[in-house]
């Protein structure tokens, strides 16, 4: 399959680069130009219509992973607000406009569980909606709100055509060497930690693994265009949501359990 990472080289775009660069063509969209091995490279904005089209030329499929992660309190955060949506959501609405464009046939957006604002504080309950109203947080629910909204409005005759789109809302991905471990993309200084919610029950990372998998499923699910997003954690106990097994039959592998054990 022939893949585009917009945002590619971070954390989670280098496990999917890892999993997968051996048997499918890859290409990378980033503002860094750091050399990766095994795949065809462009280094640009995210929120950049020529470089976006260049990225998704001749693509299959499309995973957007960019995001600006915000730092420090929020007025610490405050002159970055403008950039951040800019990124956060503009540049996925654009990568989707521009993908049905160019003829891709599935389109999958990173998301966060961080939607929800006590999301690793308290279970989630079923049926709960996204109510964060931090900076990052805020920013994923713009994101998720415009691709439903672009997808549901879509007139049935349109140029572009169907596509399905999906939002993968994910929990704490980490490496395999830091499994179940998390380490914060924000404050790489800190060591590997392992979360828990409020009363002390532990919520394992996302492994790589896990991670590429769900991934994956997302890309190759035909929905028939229609927009999903889907929370995809190893931790079940965190939140009540069965979307990922149900729509992708994706449930995570490496798991660690309410005790502590891992499974």
């Amino acid at each position: 399959m022939r893949i585009s990472l917009i945002g590619g080289k971070g954390g989670v775009g280098s496990s999917l680069v890892s999993a997968w660069r051996a048997e499918h063509e890859l290409t990378i969209l980033d503002r860094s130009a750091d050399p990766v091995a095994g795949v065809r490279e462009i280094v640009g904005e995210a929120d950049d219509p020529e470089a976006l089209a260049a990225a998704l030329e001749g693509a299959e499929a499309v995973v957007h992973l960019a995001a600006v992660l915000p730092r420090g309190s929020e007025a610490e955060q405050l002159p970055g607000t403008a950039r951040a949506i800019a990124v956060n959501v503009g540049s996925v609405l654009l990568a989707l406009r521009i993908a049905r464009r160019a003829g891709v046939r599935s389109f999958v957006h990173i998301s966060s569980l961080s939607v929800f604002a006590d999301y690793c504080v308290v279970p989630v309950p079923a049926g709960a909606q996204p109510d964060a109203t931090e900076l990052y947080g805020m920013t994923k629910r713009l994101a998720e709100s415009a691709l439903r909204m672009a997808v549901e409005g879509a007139p049935p005759t349109a140029e572009e055509g169907p596509i399905p789109v999906t939002s993968l809302r994910l929990a704490f991905p980490t490496t395999a060497q830091a499994w179940p471990r998390w380490r914060s993309p924000v404050d790489r200084e800190r060591e590997p930690w392992l979360r828990t919610l409020a009363d002390g029950t532990p919520h394992g990372g996302l492994h790589p693994d896990d991670l590429a998998a769900a991934v994956r499923a997302a890309l190759l699910r035909d929905r028939g265009g229609a927009y999903e997003a889907i929370a995809v954690t190893a931790a079940p106990h965190a939140i009540e949501d069965d979307a990922a097994a149900r729509l992708l039959d994706w449930r995570p592998v490496r798991v660690l359990s309410a005790e502590g054990a891992g499974d």
